[in-house]
């Protein structure tokens, strides 16, 4: 069984995880002295063997408070797991655990890693920008579709929650980050264009 694939030397996305019934994306970042999850996989030994290898302390932060599912307090028995989450979520009726720290200013778990709030979706949204690989995990606040185009959530394109404005502003906002690389919880990743993809998006609607 694949456990992780590899998107570079220091990202992988969790195989065959499920939200509900949808098929997601759950990432760790390797970086120089800690494991950092975006978002979580559903618990298995096999995974848990997998994380504990680098033997490295842990933590998570999650995009939003829907996909706070209830295996993140297996996570943090089992494996120790510090999770973060936006205070603006802590609330959310989908959050099935209890998270280690509610934040308001984004946290710095990394050098290479720049959490930025990008309330929409849910008040409490965010995305993480990994510099080193261009890699932007945008959570819900967008994600691609297989020709690699941005899945069109003002069009109510099946992804029409939160508040759609306040996500679209959020979205202009991520175009001052340097990404080529969107890895989404929903829909696809857009590898190698994203920012090209959602300029196009943004100019798309921005007089609509």
């Amino acid at each position: 069984m694949t456990l992780v694939k590899k998107i570079n030397a220091k990202i992988s996305r969790f195989a065959d995880q499920y939200f509900y019934s949808e098929l997601v994306g759950t990432y760790v970042v390797d970086t120089a002295q800690k494991l950092v999850l975006i978002d979580l996989p559903s618990y298995s030994k096999e995974i848990e063997k997998y994380l504990s290898s680098f033997k490295k302390p842990m933590f998570a932060l999650l995009s939003h408070g829907s996909c706070g599912i209830s295996d993140g307090t297996i996570w943090q028995q089992k494996i120790g797991l510090k999770v973060y989450l936006h205070q603006a979520d802590k609330n959310s009726e989908w959050l099935r655990m209890r998270p280690d720290v509610l934040f308001v200013r984004p946290p710095k778990l990394a050098p290479n890693l720049e959490v930025i709030l990008t309330p929409g979706h849910t008040p409490g949204s965010i995305c993480v920008c990994e510099s080193t690989s261009k890699a932007l995990f945008t959570g819900d606040t967008f994600g691609g579709l297989p020709n690699g185009e941005i899945n069109d959530f003002l069009k109510g394109a099946g992804d029409f929650y939160g508040d759609l404005k306040e996500r679209f502003v959020s979205c202009k906002k991520l175009l001052k980050y340097d990404f080529e690389n969107a890895l989404p919880f929903h829909y696809e990743m857009i590898m190698h264009k994203a920012k090209e993809s959602l300029l196009q998006f943004v100019d798309l609607h921005v007089n609509s």
